[in-house]
């Protein structure tokens, strides 16, 4: 875990960071003796990725609309289904190992562009491709209030404080992928669910970016109550 180190901490008063503790030289460096507390200052003005990960029936859908309720929060459902849909025709029957490294390349990849609010490349995998970039095929585009009010959705009435998913899509019409991207990076965080990555070992190039501030929910279900949710 990155945030856990055998450096101890020093607080670096501003605008002098040269004393960050008692006892030192001098001849140290500021940047070297500063480094931890800069770096906790920059990671707290940091966007904040978030991925709720789980299988079906588990609960994402529900824990992912607590995150969709904050007013702060950029949130989408199941992105991936698109990656899935686009690529799934072109791979062979029995799926082979290098048809799974297509599929979690793509996914890496689109999730590393929304986390970063580019919903154009997310264009490359609907069908049709938006023209203009404006679409009406967005998956469940009414699960996200990002996506269904202002200044994404324009046809809002004053009595409109909450929009149903399906009134959403009448209402709105097609989703201004322009729009949705301004509205994403006016958020401070961004909250992705999915139930289309298999294993957590494959968000380790994602947790691992330097470029991201990733948080990863894993939700676990009893499989017997998954069973019981299906009859």
């Amino acid at each position: 875990i990155r945030t856990f180190t055998t450096k101890s901490f020093h607080m670096c008063p501003i605008p002098n960071p040269a004393n960050c503790s008692r006892g030192q030289e001098p001849t140290d460096s500021p940047d070297r003796l500063c480094d931890e507390s800069q770096s906790l200052s920059s990671n707290l003005s940091r966007k904040t990725h978030i991925l709720i990960l789980a299988t079906t029936r588990s609960g994402s859908s529900f824990v992912g609309q607590l995150f969709n309720q904050h007013p702060d929060v950029f949130y989408l459902f199941e992105p991936l289904y698109h990656v899935q849909f686009a690529l799934l025709p072109k791979m062979t029957q029995n799926s082979s190992p290098a048809d799974r490294r297509v599929m979690l390349g793509a996914s890496r990849d689109l999730l590393r562009s929304l986390y970063d609010c580019d919903l154009y490349f997310m264009e490359n995998y609907i069908k049709p491709q938006p023209i203009n970039h404006t679409t009406d095929k967005l998956f469940r585009r009414g699960t996200s209030k990002a996506l269904c009010s202002l200044p994404v959705c324009n046809a809002l009435g004053p009595s409109d404080l909450y929009l149903e998913e399906g009134d959403c899509v009448k209402k709105c019409g097609c989703l201004n992928m322009t729009l949705a991207m301004e509205s994403c990076k006016d958020h401070g965080h961004v909250a992705i669910k999915t139930v289309r990555v298999p294993e957590v070992n494959d968000l380790r190039a994602l947790v691992e970016d330097p470029r991201l501030n990733m948080k990863v929910i894993q939700l676990v279900r009893d499989p017997r109550g998954i069973l019981a949710s299906r009859s």
